[in-house]
């Protein structure tokens, strides 16, 4: 007879009450999906319309922002971080991203500022995290969010971001490779009727190998010490470009020391400092908790975690702003509190 009753209130119900009564993870699976629909409507509709005339460097780098948004704040969530997150760094974050990028290709390319360089706007979005945590700490009340735990969460997008705006370089003839002497596509395209590497495919393809098992990492119930994932996403990155950039052709390879060749480059050189920081940084905690005599906090069980471990306390599992399902964290009442607290109601109710 209840479940007759419940079947009846929930088919009572208007479709915006139905949706809120989903739980978090069928709300996010929702909402992706309707996401990829729209796209996949949009790219057809302006395929037929425009064809190649269409800007699909602006169209793919437009769904890469929004699909690595709606897994973030999903991540996020489930890690244990405050729900508006994602949104409330995004919106400051992105567009300075950006302009690093933009800044960082007009000062390689002679001072135009037509491109968008990937390192650039890589130190762009870094500028901008900052930036977003300074402006939340000094005039919101937002629950506090260190540096590394928004540039760990970050790093695991970064390369979805990158593996579909990749493909666009594709459209827009940039970032390619030598010239070459076969004809397999992606693996060399044309480009003004040259036969060039497909350098942006092979980057695209690196970034989609390295996204899948730092999404898994980072959703999985192993959990680690703050910073890991950037450091991870940096020598994961940093190793590809460095030697991708041998292959890169020379009208667009711009050397340490200015101009353009086959000498070294300035990205090479990037790529170098984002190894030795992922190295570094990783090595630096390691080294330090073996000095303070503590567990290394590395794919630990969740349930497992506690003070033994190097700067637990540090991370989101210790201080968590959420249960993981959208509501805000209400911390267990101990035995002993309860005893007390069951103490005060009696006292009062005499």
């Amino acid at each position: 007879m209840d479940s007759n009753n419940n079947s009846n209130n929930k088919n009572n119900l208007g479709l915006w009450q139905r949706i809120g009564a989903l739980s978090y993870d069928k709300k996010f699976l929702l909402v992706l999906g309707v996401a990829l629909v729209i796209f996949a409507i949009l790219i057809l509709i302006f395929a037929l319309t425009l064809g190649e005339n269409m800007n699909w460097y602006g169209l793919l780098i437009g769904m890469a922002i929004v699909l690595c948004v709606i897994l973030g704040q999903y991540s996020c969530v489930k890690q244990g971080y405050y729900n508006d997150l994602v949104f409330d760094y995004v919106i400051i974050a992105v567009p300075v991203a950006f302009g690093g990028g933009v800044l960082y290709f007009g000062f390689s390319n002679n001072f135009n500022f037509g491109g968008i360089a990937v390192i650039g706007a890589l130190f762009g979005a870094v500028v901008g995290l900052l930036l977003a945590k300074i402006i939340y700490a000094k005039f919101t009340k937002k629950p506090s969010v260190k540096m590394m735990q928004m540039l760990d969460l970050a790093a695991v997008f970064v390369p979805l971001g990158q593996a579909i705006g990749r493909i666009g370089c594709y459209f827009g003839e940039c970032c390619y490779g030598i010239a070459v002497d076969f004809d397999f596509f992606p693996f060399s395209y044309k480009v003004h009727g040259v036969l060039h590497l497909g350098n942006p495919f092979i980057e695209s393809l690196w970034c989609l190998i390295g996204f899948i098992p730092l999404f898994i990492m980072y959703l999985s119930k192993r959990k680690s010490f703050n910073g890991l994932y950037i450091s991870l996403y940096c020598i994961w990155y940093g190793i590809e470009r460095f030697v991708l950039e041998y292959f890169r052709d020379p009208a667009q390879k711009l050397q340490l020391f200015g101009g353009y060749g086959d000498g070294f480059g300035v990205s090479q050189f990037t790529a170098l400092l984002m190894v030795a920081f992922g190295v570094i940084w990783i090595g630096q905690y390691i080294v330090r908790a073996k000095l303070a005599g503590k567990k290394i906090m590395i794919f630990v069980p969740k349930d497992q975690l506690s003070d033994e471990y190097f700067e637990y306390n540090k991370t989101v599992y210790a201080n968590p702003h959420g249960d993981g399902n959208g509501n805000r964290y209400v911390p267990p009442v101990k035995a002993e509190d309860a005893v007390e607290q069951n103490a005060s109601i009696d006292e009062n109710k005499e």
